[in-house]
């Protein structure tokens, strides 16, 4: 898989204006169909429309669109999520853990990744405090080649212009510790980028040490553990 990644984030100069959320289904993707199916995820509202198409903001703010929307408030875990159908068919859920955080990470629609995993490429995070269901946060990956998966006390998402490393912190705060991403200009020469909230200055990032990171982060997602999700039936 991590050789995949590498070259679809290579290659092409895919238009943002391309729709990725909800294109997941159940059971039914091939490889080919993988590759194909790529896309940069967009946000339909104006809101996000007005942000950087390159920057955090956007990329959470496309999160917040694809990952489910769940109202949890009368619910006191997460089997009551279940037992209430918080969580409808074709939907799928898994426990993982993060660091030190147990999670709940509940996708809007599940695909059989090819590897033995029901993968997801949007999820709406959930953990406990105080004995208390709060939501961590939202996340999504630009397409089925890029399932979101997790390693060492990470989660990873990305596309082929973009790639994402969350933790959470000790506020339980999702995080992003660092992004990667490129643009292509019309003779297909890339622009490299680094970002990261985790309050430090990199504005000195240059492109080609940006694409040295980039990379890196394609290689750890490639050879993290893709989120293996329980499909809700019908």
């Amino acid at each position: 898989m991590k050789n995949r990644f590498v070259v679809l984030a290579m290659v092409g100069v895919m238009a943002l204006s391309m729709v990725a959320c909800g294109s997941a289904s159940t059971n039914t993707e091939t490889e080919s169909a993988q590759v194909e199916d790529e896309a940069v995820p967009t946000a339909s509202n104006e809101a996000a429309q007005d942000l950087d198409e390159n920057s955090i903001d956007f990329i959470k703010q496309v999160s917040n669109e694809c990952a489910p929307e769940i109202d949890f408030s009368d619910c006191d875990t997460f089997t009551d999520m279940l037992n209430k159908k918080k969580i409808t068919a074709g939907m799928g859920y898994a426990n993982i853990t993060v660091g030190d955080v147990d999670v709940f990470a509940v996708t809007s629609g599940t695909y059989d990744n090819m590897d033995g995993n029901m993968a997801g490429i949007d999820a709406t995070l959930f953990t406990y405090d105080d004995g208390n269901i709060v939501e961590l946060g939202k996340i999504c990956s630009g397409g089925t080649a890029y399932p979101i998966a997790t390693k060492d006390g990470y989660i990873y998402t990305a596309s082929n212009h973009w790639v994402c490393k969350y933790v959470i912190g000790d506020d339980n705060s999702l995080q992003i510790m660092e992004k990667a991403s490129v643009v292509y200009d019309t003779d297909g020469n890339g622009t490299y980028f680094y970002e990261s909230e985790d309050g430090g200055d990199y504005s000195k990032i240059d492109s080609a040490h940006a694409e040295e990171i980039m990379n890196q982060l394609y290689d750890e997602m490639g050879a993290a553990e893709v989120i293996n999700f329980d499909t809700v039936a019908e």
